[in-house]
């Protein structure tokens, strides 16, 4: 089964994973390596989850003041 992985076409063969940049260069890992791969990501998924949270916001904040009801001071 193939899939699509960022710029990246993976696939699984007998002898383990196979990841293909669009220029050609592969990366052939074993399954041991793949194994490996995987637990790396596992032990850093909380800090990659954060770090896609933490963007740069595209406008600046804006804060609304609570308007106070004065009308009856300003009648007197």
């Amino acid at each position: 089964m193939d899939a699509i992985i960022g710029k990246y076409r993976v696939h699984m063969e007998e002898t383990g994973l196979v990841l293909t940049h669009p220029t050609g260069m592969s990366f052939d890992l074993t399954l041991e390596e793949t194994l490996g791969l995987m637990e790396f990501i596992k032990g850093y998924q909380p800090a990659i989850a954060a770090a896609q949270r933490d963007t740069e916001p595209g406008i600046k904040s804006v804060v609304v003041e609570k308007e106070t009801n004065n009308a009856s001071e300003t009648e007197s």
